[in-house]
């Protein structure tokens, strides 16, 4: 406790006027701010956005040419209803004159931090923030992190990708007490996590849903269930029920689902009461954009207030959601995500035109549970998917054929699927796998 509370009260002020960063000092603030009431949350949503659409407008030349296209001036944002007037951005629009057609000239080169995605989707994306915006990622995740009931400055563990960092990161890494564990590696070393888990005592464990959900599998089925890690949170990755609970059994924790990207940061995040994902509403804006009035979920639009470099004004994520209604009794007045519920390319499109998602081929691999550890399925061709299978000593032809025959009624006869058994799923650059990728 002692240790927190000087890193807290001297240690992360000192550092952020050393670094000339302000990343404490907006996490002080949106840590009252989380309180505001939703009339004074929307104030500030409305008063930034009408300061980003301004600054995109006459300074980004991508903005200037998809407003002045759809007959929009900065204007005619007068409510945050009025967000729906303005175009929705791609990736394919930011690919396009990379980088200068989408930077503002109003920010010198000097001060550009260029990052990029993984390429988990199999196209990486580059992209530029500014440090205001990098100060906003670590205020909100700094927030995110009490939401889990952590003392900034307790242990935390990560079961992640590969991790590179400035001299900087690695200093902050230390004043933080994290430690970092290969997500690539969880099926040979598990053991050895296991007791390094044991010695080092995280208060929090931080991973890809798929790395801790088969470390969990994999304690469990060697009767290592005797870790106590009080939270978790799973991101990067869609977050199963069924998932969940086994974390939630084995690992004897608390886990809470984040929503999230490399461009965009922490959007939201469960609280401790688990009724959704809030998102952090001095930061973003989201929409969902639905196709039918009676669909659930609908495509995940966002709109981040902070980065003036390159700004991100209704971006499509490619991800699907679920907006809640619902008011958290925790008392925070954001706006709420029931679910994300998947990436546009990890839906099947069919031989109909429809899309089929994701969800659907978790819950029918759920009944064959006994026969597969992993499955994968891939959609090569506009009328084919293969089916990767991973499985166990109990797998027959019987059960092939089965679901084979379940994939046929579900996908229609149009469709070939031709399975492929293989001794592992490969996971992506980023560390990721994806059980359902779409490649055309």
């Amino acid at each position: 406790m002692i240790y927190e509370a000087m890193l807290q009260k001297f240690a992360f002020p000192i550092s952020n006027l050393l670094m000339r960063r302000k990343f404490w000092a907006i996490h002080q603030e949106l840590q009252a701010s989380q309180w505001y009431p939703p009339e004074r949350i929307e104030a500030i949503q409305l008063a930034k956005l009408r300061r980003l659409v301004e600054h995109a407008h006459s300074t980004v030349p991508l903005y200037k040419e998809l407003m002045d296209e759809k007959g929009v001036k900065p204007s005619d944002i007068r409510q945050l209803e009025d967000i729906k007037r303005l175009p929705i951005v791609t990736k394919k629009d930011f690919r396009e004159g990379f980088p200068e057609r989408c930077t503002s000239k109003a920010v010198l080169r000097d001060d550009w931090i260029l990052d990029s995605t993984s390429g988990s989707t199999g196209n990486p994306f580059q992209f530029i923030k500014d440090r205001t915006s990098t100060d906003y990622t670590l205020a909100n995740t700094f927030r995110n992190y009490t939401w889990t009931n952590i003392k900034i400055g307790n242990r935390m563990l990560f079961l992640w990708g590969y991790h590179k960092t400035a001299v900087a990161g690695r200093i902050l890494d230390s004043m933080m007490r994290r430690k970092y564990l290969s997500a690539f590696d969880v099926e040979s070393n598990y053991r050895d996590y296991y007791r390094q888990i044991k010695n080092w005592r995280p208060y929090l464990i931080e991973a890809y849903s798929s790395s801790l959900t088969r470390f969990a599998k994999l304690l469990s089925q060697h009767g290592l269930t005797d870790v106590h890690v009080p939270a978790v949170i799973s991101g990067a990755e869609t977050l199963y029920p069924d998932n969940r609970r086994l974390m939630e059994e084995v690992l004897h924790t608390q886990v809470f689902n984040r929503y999230g990207s490399r461009e965009l940061s922490p959007v939201a995040h469960e609280c401790d009461h688990h009724t959704g994902l809030h998102v952090n509403g001095e930061s973003y804006i989201v929409e969902t954009l639905k196709e039918n009035k009676s669909d659930e979920y609908g495509k995940l639009i966002v709109t981040s207030l902070v980065n003036f470099t390159m700004p991100f004004i209704r971006y499509d994520t490619e991800d699907y959601a679920t907006q809640s209604t619902r008011r958290c009794t925790c008392g925070r007045n954001f706006q709420m995500l029931a679910s994300v519920d998947g990436r546009v390319v990890d839906f099947i499109k069919l031989p109909s035109g429809k899309e089929l998602s994701f969800l659907f081929f978790n819950y029918f691999f759920e009944q064959y549970g006994a026969y597969l550890r992993q499955f994968q399925v891939i959609q090569d061709e506009e009328n084919h998917i293969t089916i990767n299978l991973v499985t166990t000593s109990a797998f027959d032809k019987q059960r092939e054929k089965a679901i084979l025959e379940g994939i046929h009624k579900k996908l229609g006869a149009g469709m070939k699927v031709a399975i492929n058994k293989v001794d592992k799923i490969q996971r992506e650059k980023s560390g990721k796998i994806r059980p359902v990728k779409r490649l055309i």
